[in-house]
């Protein structure tokens, strides 16, 4: 049943929440990131109990300024600050310095979900239970101009005239776990709309002076509407249009809470086959508030838009299906940019 592959597509979606997909250079970002995000995710499946594993990852090398250039040096004219990974860097020394940034991030999940026989507000409802865990890594180098130091977390370097320096985190652990106790559905002949409510608890491990963390420290809700329009009666196309709004508390041990964000995502889906269906989707995701805290680095607010391609193959009809895909992030601001990858598989019980 074709509707069963939108729960594993939400679950992709929701996963990468933990990710991390995207670290800030000027600011602090939120949980919610639409990054893996396929087309039939959010319209609930058939009543029943469903157990899902799956595989993402995430690369990106591309640090981009307040105003989407690319950031790879910088000069100091006595003391320059930033954050990469909600890890703050520090640079000092009167010099210019070539930086390079590189992030690598991979997470399993195994997901809980019900959908239930009850309804609320004439709407199916159902609710879901996602913990997941995985290895975050962190690079950092610094070559300058002239002798300096750099300190990230609480890891410090000197260096000399000319001398290349790295600094390297990585870390494995739990991920944060994800709460969705409201799922509502709106069933129509052409046309879907849900809603949910979730929260994100910060379960994983995260450590404020370290420079890799699977964890972000931090509890985060979200609000989230979908609506689908099916332009054949069949339902094997379809079209998506889906705004989240997220709010996050104060970090662990740190006085910074990151800023609210808005992301608005959308797509089109087509079944090519009756068991294979392909899709486009795009998203945007702007941050709306200011950090704030004493630690905030400072009030600019990143953005970044990303736009992917997804197959879904059911090796067992109504049973098993294979998911592969794929979204690049471009045009970010005040964040990094990088490449989302996953190769999934959904059992239905």
């Amino acid at each position: 049943m074709r509707r069963r592959t939108h729960l594993f597509f939400y679950l992709v979606l929701s996963i990468l929440n933990l990710i991390f997909i995207g670290s800030a250079f000027a600011g602090e970002p939120g949980h919610y990131a639409p990054a893996p995000m396929a087309l039939r995710d959010y319209v609930m499946p058939s009543e029943g109990f469903y157990l899902i594993g799956y595989d993402t990852y995430y690369h990106a090398d591309k640090m981009k300024d307040s105003s989407g250039n690319t950031f790879d040096s910088v000069s100091v004219p006595g003391s320059w600050k930033g954050t990469v990974k909600s890890v703050p860097i520090t640079i000092t020394g009167t010099l210019n310095a070539n930086l390079d940034f590189n992030i690598h991030s991979a997470m399993q999940t195994l997901a809980f979900a019900w959908a239930t026989d009850k309804k609320i507000l004439g709407a199916d409802y159902g609710f879901m239970v996602i913990p997941s865990w995985g290895y975050t890594s962190v690079n950092v180098a610094v070559q300058g101009t002239a002798s300096g130091t750099i300190k990230v977390g609480s890891h410090s370097r000197d260096f000399s005239k000319g001398e290349e320096v790295k600094i390297k985190g990585q870390q494995w652990g739990l991920g944060d776990l994800i709460v969705q106790p409201l799922w509502l559905d709106w069933r129509g002949k052409r046309h879907d709309v849900a809603f949910s409510y979730a929260v994100t608890l910060p379960t994983g491990a995260y450590d404020k002076d370290k420079v890799a963390n699977v964890g972000m420290g931090f509890f985060s809700q979200r609000l989230q509407a979908a609506t689908y329009f099916y332009p054949l009666e069949d339902k094997t196309m379809a079209l998506m249009f889906t705004p989240t709004y997220e709010w996050n508390s104060k970090k662990i041990d740190t006085d910074v809470q990151p800023g609210q964000t808005l992301t608005i995502e959308y797509g089109v889906s087509q079944y090519v086959h009756p068991r294979v269906e392909i899709g486009l989707t795009g998203y945007n995701q702007w941050q709306i508030t200011d950090d704030s805290g004493s630690s905030a680095t400072n009030k600019t607010k990143n953005t970044i838009s990303g736009v992917g391609a997804q197959i879904v193959y059911w090796a067992i009809k109504d049973k098993c299906s294979l998911t592969a895909k794929v979204s690049q992030e471009y045009a970010g601001k005040d964040r990094l940019e990088g490449l989302f990858e996953s190769l999934n598989f959904v059992w239905v019980f």
